[in-house]
């Protein structure tokens, strides 16, 4: 995350390098970014960027997550509209956050980001896409809202496992239709939203058949 010393710049050159940050990360992926373009936009001098942020992958997991806000908002609301209910909150976040990925104003952005991921390097990246971003030693704030009846949840390294199932799941479908944008093939988006609803069914329910008993 940035440092105390881009929360101490006024509100116009923080938004100078923001905005900088963001034509670079519309235009390649983070692998391809440079430092350069975005100081050089921001009229800032490469020194002090480092002032701001350790390094490039720290501006652009700040950014990311300035994308993803609402999502995490919308996330603890279906937590409560679903009573608690962790899977079927998030199947429907999943539906929503797909359609913003692929049809919003920052689509360009994310088609970049998901074929300029790297699963090593950008864990933070990875958790954002299932809403479930926050520091290891810190439990989300929704935490206390989810009905762990319905689970066989036993510890909170259960549910960073689960996430990244999860994550998983939004990531494949947003590769998908990127991938098959790219290549000039006709995309069903209503049947990719379909093969989440399926992932989730599978992961609720699980794929054996009920064994019949005598």
């Amino acid at each position: 995350m940035p440092k105390e010393t881009f929360y101490n710049l006024s509100e116009e050159k923080r938004q100078r390098i923001i905005n900088s940050a963001e034509k670079e990360f519309f235009r390649v992926p983070l692998s391809k970014a440079s430092i350069s373009n975005i100081v050089t936009g921001a009229q800032i001098p490469r020194g002090s960027f480092y002032q701001y942020f350790d390094d490039l992958n720290d501006l652009y997991h700040y950014f990311f997550e300035k994308k993803f806000q609402g999502f995490h908002e919308n996330f603890k609301k279906e937590l409560e509209n679903h009573q608690g209910d962790l899977i079927e909150a998030w199947r429907q976040v999943a539906k929503k956050v797909l359609r913003r990925i692929v049809n919003g104003e920052n689509s360009i952005f994310f088609e970049n980001a998901i074929f300029g991921l790297n699963i090593q390097r950008d864990q933070n990246i990875i958790d954002s896409f299932a809403n479930f971003h926050h520091p290891e030693n810190k439990a989300p704030e929704y935490f206390d809202e989810i009905d762990f009846s319905f689970l066989k949840i036993k510890s909170k390294k259960d549910l960073i496992t689960l996430r990244h199932i999860m994550s998983g799941i939004i990531i494949q479908a947003a590769t998908a239709y990127f991938s098959k944008c790219d290549s000039g093939q006709k995309v069903d988006l209503e049947e990719i939203l379909e093969g989440i609803d399926k992932q989730i069914d599978w992961l609720k329910y699980g794929v054996y058949k009920e064994k019949e008993h005598d």
